[in-house]
């Protein structure tokens, strides 16, 4: 019988993906292959022959009591090969840990080893993992159930720690990056180097960091090109004493509970950086600040422009704000696409995409 064309290519296929398959295999059983003279020598049982087994015993390391452990362990061709098995198996870690363990950051290996044997299975293939905060995931998950991968990064941003306690000084005030809420403060005395002012709403000058005025007034050309409207600035750098007057009226008249969900305490307002911008649309009436469309543009543009909604809804618990679809924050057009796509606060970036564990 004759075989079509289509046939003859799909069979060819299925013949080319069995021979890589059997080759594949050879390799690897090659690769895999060790001195078996060591194994005798040492009165070894030949179903316990691996890579690790070989290199522990060439290197002096072997200790009996391993040796099933030892056919558990991905051999990694690595300075710190040797020390990473000396150090974990003699605390408990079986072989299985150990791959686990190779698998996490130098300096988290690094601090594990100081640590009495520790039950790392649920976090080892998350990336934002910190073995320092491992006795608070573990506290946290049982509180809440949420998923490992959340329970980290919320660890990691404080979530399970009372706010403005002990908050965290800032010290890279000048970063587009820089992270402050209500555990991350600014000195008060801080002040943006680089200044530069553009019309607000009211009439006034919004005094703003260079950079983000810049990246402004390129998103108020593309608003009011794109769908007719105006967008201006009411507020964007406010000095420590500035935000202090502000903050105590309003707890003034609301009260701190209810003032600590819309603004912050002094030192630990992001205006301080010169990076938040509050909008309004001028057409708007006085008691509001951006129509409904206005607000759509805004949240699927802004990262165009370096900018992301910085107090999103749904993401109160994070942020520690009430919504505020009208607070833009500069952070630069490649940290707002990843932001903006993954719908993530900037502090889950910075946890995930920038802190080194």
């Amino acid at each position: 019988m004759k075989l079509k064309p289509g046939v003859k290519f799909c069979l060819f296929i299925v013949l080319i993906g069995l021979i890589g398959l059997i080759g594949f295999k050879y390799f690897k059983k090659d690769a895999e292959k060790i001195d078996n003279s060591l194994l005798k020598e040492h009165h070894i049982s030949e179903k316990y022959a691996s890579k690790t087994l070989e290199f522990v015993l060439k290197n002096d390391l072997y200790e009996e009591k391993y040796l099933k452990e030892y056919a558990k362990i991905n051999y990694r061709e690595e300075d710190d090969f040797a020390t990473i098995l000396t150090t974990f198996l003699p605390k408990g870690y079986q072989g299985e840990e150990i791959n686990y363990i190779l698998k996490l950051s130098k300096t988290n290996q690094e601090k594990l080893a100081k640590l009495e044997y520790q039950d790392i299975q649920n976090y080892y293939k998350i990336k934002n993992f910190n073995v320092d905060n491992l006795e608070r995931y573990n506290a946290y998950y049982k509180e809440h159930k949420y998923s490992y991968e959340d329970v980290v990064t919320y660890v990691n941003i404080n979530l399970d720690l009372p706010v403005y306690t002990n908050p965290h000084t800032v010290t890279d005030g000048n970063s587009n990056l820089v992270l402050v809420n209500k555990y991350n403060c600014l000195e008060a005395n801080y002040t943006p180097s680089d200044l530069a002012y553009l019309k607000g709403a009211y009439g006034n000058e919004v005094p703003m960091r260079e950079i983000a005025q810049k990246a402004l007034v390129k998103l108020q050309e593309a608003v009011t090109k794109e769908i007719g409207i105006t967008l201006l600035p009411t507020t964007s750098y406010r000095n420590y004493n500035f935000q202090k007057t502000l903050y105590d009226n309003y707890v003034a008249e609301d009260g701190a509970s209810a003032a600590d969900t819309y603004s912050a305490r002094p030192g630990c307002s992001e205006h301080q950086t010169g990076l938040a911008i509050d909008l309004k649309n001028p057409d708007t009436p006085a008691s509001r600040r951006l129509n409904d469309s206005d607000y759509e543009w805004l949240k699927n543009n802004a990262h165009r422009f370096g900018f992301i909604i910085r107090f999103p809804k749904d993401k109160e618990f994070i942020t520690g704000y009430q919504e505020e679809n009208w607070h833009i924050r500069y952070v630069g057009e490649e940290a707002a696409k990843i932001i903006y796509e993954n719908k993530l606060t900037l502090e889950e970036y910075i946890d995930l995409y920038i802190t080194n564990y």
